[in-house]
């Protein structure tokens, strides 16, 4: 009985540790071959302007980065349009 438990551990840990090893081996695994695209100019305001409102810069963010986002002004906070 304990021969017959030993052998059904040494296979089940064989199993589990091929399994590991085929999946770390696919060619998908690990980081994208491509760089992101870069970020549009405005991204870089938006940041600053929120940096400036931790700070206490700012006292209203929403207003200056609806103004910074491109097409920002055409529309009025949550989609109140009246």
């Amino acid at each position: 009985m304990q021969r017959q438990t030993l052998l059904t551990i040494a296979i089940s840990v064989t199993l589990l540790v091929g399994a590991t090893g085929a999946v770390t081996a696919q060619p998908a695994n690990g980081p994208p071959d491509e760089l992101p695209d870069p970020v549009p100019e405005f991204v870089s305001d938006i940041l600053g302007a929120i940096t400036d409102f931790v700070g206490g810069a700012l006292e209203a963010l929403g207003e200056v980065v609806r103004g910074l986002t491109p097409g920002g002004d055409a529309g009025t906070p949550n989609g109140d349009n009246n």
